[in-house]
């Protein structure tokens, strides 16, 4: 992931205006730990608009599901529900070969209220970024580090202590 594409990838979403917050390794980053990340984590509001945007958004700069299923099915509540129940999807991974291989992970399900994390998550904006973006914030986030649960996470624990 470089930061061109990355950038390029988050004002696609920011234009579309869709209401997404940045989770995982860009989380940590903006939450003060310096790391390393290669894929873009979020967590979409899933209401069938929201998505819709945000789909239409990645696919015009090329990404398209890992997954053998149309890009936009995402957007149905019915087959994303499915997918979770019959396939345990947890995330659903989209790649862009336009991009370098650039990997995007949309959260399957909203991994918390999303209302209420939208109004505590922090607006910053990063080194070599062209805009500010809601991340969530630093509660939630080690709660879902917590959840995870990988090497990686307790590592990324251990530097968001308060």
């Amino acid at each position: 992931m470089t930061l061109e594409n990355l950038a390029k990838t988050l004002e696609a979403l920011k234009t579309a205006e869709s209401r997404f917050l940045i989770a995982g390794g860009l989380a940590v980053i903006a939450h003060g730990h310096s790391r390393v990340t290669h894929d873009l984590d979020i967590v979409l509001a899933l209401d069938p608009d929201n998505t819709r945007k945000a789909i239409d958004a990645l696919t015009s700069l090329g990404f398209r599901p890992r997954l053998p299923v149309a890009a936009a099915d995402f957007s149905d509540p019915e087959k994303r529900r499915t997918w979770i129940e019959t396939k345990n999807l947890q995330v659903f991974s989209m790649i862009s070969e336009r991009l370098d291989g650039f990997v995007i992970n949309i959260f399957a399900e909203e991994p918390f209220d999303f209302e209420n994390e939208w109004h505590a998550a922090i607006q910053k904006s990063l080194p070599g970024l062209p805009s500010s973006y809601h991340f969530v914030s630093k509660q939630t986030l080690r709660k879902m580090k917590e959840a995870a649960g990988r090497a990686i996470d307790l590592d990324d624990l251990k530097n968001l202590a308060d």
